[in-house]
């Protein structure tokens, strides 16, 4: 099983100044973030993968920490990665046991990637700030609700 996240809420772009990938969660985003090492609390994880935006790397502080396990950046997850060329990186790696937090946008082109014979390789849908998706080739695809709702 591997679990694709979409990044918990964050501050608005017209209330940050900064750049965007330094734009941090906003309250709302960090109790998401806290409230995913309960929801995932039944998932195996061995490695953690997100882009390389703060808000990203903040979602994932509070699983690493309860899962003592190190987060790895990756240009692929970040909003302006090309589509194809995560789904084929994803295509070619053990991904049991990974979580990869993202944001919408890359979530959505995921969704878009399809097999030699048409059928989609993510068959994911639209996903909330915080949100996750479950994917096993054993078990139906599951999506999870952030905690708290955005």
């Amino acid at each position: 099983m591997f679990v694709l996240l979409r990044h918990a809420h964050a501050i608005g772009k017209q209330n940050w100044g900064g750049p965007d990938a330094d734009r941090p969660l906003s309250a709302l985003g960090r109790d998401q973030a806290t409230g995913l090492v309960g929801t995932l609390a039944g998932v195996e994880l061995r490695v953690l993968y997100c882009s390389p935006t703060t808000r990203c790397l903040d979602t994932l502080v509070p699983l690493a920490a309860a899962h003592r396990l190190p987060i790895h950046e990756h240009p692929l997850l970040a909003p302006d990665a090309a589509p194809d060329d995560l789904c084929a990186a994803l295509d070619t790696i053990e991904l049991a046991g990974t979580l990869w937090c993202t944001h919408g946008e890359v979530l959505t082109g995921l969704a878009a990637c399809t097999r030699d014979d048409g059928t989609r390789m993510y068959p994911i849908g639209q996903t909330a700030k915080g949100g996750a998706w479950l994917l096993n080739a054993h078990a139906p695809l599951r999506y999870i609700d952030p905690v708290p709702p955005q």
